[in-house]
């Protein structure tokens, strides 16, 4: 009995893991990804020599966890704009010139902190 229980296991656990969403089950239009994405850009910008703004293109995997409030690991492509740091566009396009086209993947970590909702970039690398 406790082999065929075994066998049914181990066929639904690899039917629900080859079914993954590759962003780890989390909806990247969910509005607290759309935040902590938002908070990630603003934190690169700012800290960024760069005299144009960048903006995520592409989203490869978003991972969401619980530890003390929830933390954001975001997998993304980022490229840069042709909006210039302090412009108040709303809207960025991205440089199509190879000239001026940059773009970079990078992983962010936001955290958005438990009770008191702050969230704060923890973590940033690009390359």
């Amino acid at each position: 009995m406790w082999k065929s229980a075994f066998l049914f296991l181990t066929v639904l656990l690899a039917v629900g893991f080859s079914t993954r969403d590759p962003n780890g089950g989390v909806d990247a239009n969910d509005p607290d990804v759309q935040k902590a994405l938002q908070v990630a850009m603003e934190e690169y910008n700012k800290k960024s020599t760069d005299m144009y703004l960048f903006k995520v293109v592409k989203i490869n995997r978003i991972v969401k966890e619980m530890w003390d409030g929830y933390t954001y690991t975001m997998d993304v492509v980022i490229a840069r704009t042709v909006c210039r740091r302090g412009s108040m566009a709303q809207s960025c396009p991205v440089f199509i010139n190879p000239h001026q086209a940059k773009s970079y993947r990078c992983t962010f970590v936001v955290l958005n902190g438990g009770f008191i909702p702050q969230w704060m970039l923890l973590e940033q690398r690009c390359y």
